[in-house]
């Protein structure tokens, strides 16, 4: 990821000041000849909102931008061409602030006219490796059962549009006209719950005496007709 920051930064510096030197070391003095120093102060990891989100991690390189000559003439020129070019590119973002002493004292170099570059790098992520399937996939079914019943009212008066709910699977359903209803695709273990009944404001819970499969006849006498 740097070593691509590094060369990208070179290739800009090649573009604008053809010949120059180019060092990523830290400043440190006038050199031989005027030599622009691309020094990496820090970088930092983007952090995105929890709205948007990134699926690759965002970075953000700090460099140091300077150029170093025994001749200050030739090394303020060739600095005003780098700030030139600078305000005129997209790729990265500038700043024209000097950079604090402590950053110099910490170099050991003498303060010189300098801007930072702010580069942002994308860093892909490593493809993970999917094993191979060397079996054909097996399917177990586990125990399935339909429960079935038939609620009564009144006089033995079939209770049409009735809620009823198979309780222990969460499940609802409404019965047809003649007071039948039906849950299929059951867990066999979830019938000793019971059903919950509602109607005409008033609820019901019935608990089968036992998980057998046959349907079941519920009567629910309490009603207001």
């Amino acid at each position: 990821m740097f070593e691509q920051t590094d060369q990208k930064l070179s290739a800009w510096v090649g573009a604008v000041a053809a010949g120059a030197r180019i060092s990523f070391e830290p400043p440190g003095g006038p050199a031989a000849e005027p030599t622009v120093v691309l020094y990496l102060l820090d970088f930092k990891r983007l952090t995105s909102s929890p709205a948007v989100r990134s699926p690759q991690p965002q970075w953000l390189l700090n460099y140091l931008v300077t150029v170093q000559a025994a001749d200050q003439t030739a090394a303020h020129k060739l600095l005003g061409t780098l700030v030139a070019a600078a305000v005129q590119q997209t790729e990265f973002e500038y700043e024209f602030v000097p950079p604090p002493i402590e950053i110099w004292q910490a170099l050991g170099a003498k303060p010189t006219p300098a801007f930072t570059v702010r580069v942002p790098v994308t860093l892909p992520l490593a493809e993970q490796t999917v094993p191979r399937i060397k079996a054909p996939p097996q399917v177990r079914m586990g125990p399935v059962a339909t429960f079935s019943g038939r609620l009564l009212g009144p006089g033995e008066m079939p209770l049409a549009d009735t809620d009823v709910e198979l309780v222990a699977a969460g499940r609802y359903t409404r019965t047809d006209a003649a007071g039948n209803f039906s849950f299929a695709g059951i867990d066999p273990n979830q019938h000793h719950r019971g059903y919950l009944i509602r109607a005409k404001r008033r609820e019901l819970l019935v608990k089968p005496a036992n998980s057998t499969q046959e349907p079941v006849v519920i009567h629910f006498e309490q009603l207001e007709i």
